[in-house]
C-alpha cells in the first residue's frame, strides 16, 4: 500500500484517511493513512496469503495482516481478512 499514490488537491486532506481492516469473525483493526505511509509501520505491514507452500484456500484462516514492528504483538494482527475499508474522519 505505501506505494500507492492518490490524486488530492492538498496533502493535508490525506491526514483524514483511515482503514478498517475487518477478518471473518467481526475482529477489525484501524490504521490511519499516517501510520501507514508516513511511518515504518507502512514498511512492516504484510498480507500474507501463502503459509509453508500452501495456497490461501488450503489455509484455515485464509489471508492474515500481520505488522512486525509493534511492540504488544498480536493485537492488529488480522486471521481471516475478509474486507479492507477507507473512510474519511
Amino acid at each position: 500500500m505505501k506505494d500507492t499514490m492518490l490524486d488530492v488537491e492538498s496533502p493535508n486532506l490525506l491526514s483524514e484517511l483511515y482503514f478498517v481492516l475487518q477478518a471473518s469473525d467481526g475482529y477489525k483493526v484501524v490504521y490511519s493513512w499516517n501510520e501507514i505511509y508516513n511511518t515504518s509501520t507502512g514498511d512492516n505491514i504484510y498480507l500474507v496469503t501463502q503459509k509453508e507452500g500452501n495456497a490461501i484456500s488450503e489455509m484455515d484462516n485464509r489471508i492474515l495482516m500481520i505488522c512486525t514492528s509493534e511492540f504488544k504483538t498480536g493485537r492488529r494482527n488480522v486471521k481471516g481478512l475478509n474486507k479492507i475499508q477507507s473512510g474519511k474522519s
